[in-house]
């Protein structure tokens, strides 16, 4: 076991490609220290999930990287990684606006309506993880997303507010640090508990489709290596990975 501390150093950047691609050129150089944070005020080329973009007025969110190396961590159990980030930034939501909840596998919606996606990239050395890179983009005070952004919302439109992003980070940084700590002493059970209890439709029956079309099922749980249980009216139990699944 040992502790993490996050944000030491942050690195600020008042435009870039991608956060996530900054911190992997600076990993290639073996010149950044585990903690360390990319924060820009734009990206040009900011990274989503399966290769779609995520798009971000300039100075109005906060876009950030976290570089991690948590060699002790089994790359069969990456996903435990994913379940912290995904417990922190719910968290940090949470305290400002509710309901707050993780929409498989680690988008975050705030009264059903996607404000946060995460970007996890690790590199495997043998059965371990050698290092991640963990971007994170969160809707702070923007009103305005182009039409192609899938049911977005922000911070600001849901309260009403406008936020100091100085202090938010602050405030997002200590919530990853306690919940990444979770990770670097080995909580997997505490881990694995938060993330279910708020987890989208957890224990609820739902229409979903497949490859092979729509079904009714309810998620029963998630596995150790990241992918849905989803159990069926006839008692069948179904695993899928990431886009092998569609909510209705």
């Amino acid at each position: 076991m040992r502790s993490i501390t996050i944000g030491h150093p942050l690195i600020q950047l008042e435009s870039v490609d991608s956060t996530n691609v900054y911190a992997s050129r600076l990993i290639k150089k073996d010149d950044v220290a585990e903690g360390t944070v990319i924060l820009a005020v734009y990206q040009s080329q900011g990274k989503g999930q399966g290769g779609n973009q995520w798009i971000s007025e300039a100075g109005r969110n906060l876009l950030l990287s976290l570089v991690l190396k948590p060699d002790f961590l089994l790359a069969e159990r990456q996903f435990y990684l994913s379940m912290c980030v995904s417990n922190a930034v719910r968290d940090f939501i949470a305290s400002m606006a509710h309901p707050a909840q993780i929409k498989w596998p680690n988008d975050i919606l705030l009264r059903g309506k996607k404000i946060s996606g995460l970007l996890i990239e690790n590199s495997i050395l043998e059965q371990y993880i050698k290092t991640a890179v963990v971007g994170i983009g969160i809707n702070i005070n923007q009103h305005e997303f182009p039409p192609e952004v899938p049911d977005p919302i922000s911070l600001s439109i849901a309260t009403g507010k406008e936020y100091d992003l100085t202090d938010l980070l602050s405030s997002l940084i200590k919530s990853l640090e306690i919940n990444i700590s979770r990770l670097y002493h080995e909580a997997f059970g505490e881990i694995k508990t938060k993330y279910l209890n708020n987890l989208l439709r957890l224990n609820e029956w739902a229409v979903y489709a497949d490859s092979s079309g729509s079904f009714e099922g309810r998620i029963a749980d998630v596995a150790d290596s990241g992918e849905l249980m989803v159990v069926l009216r006839n008692h069948e139990m179904r695993y899928y990975g990431f886009k092998e699944i569609k909510f209705s």
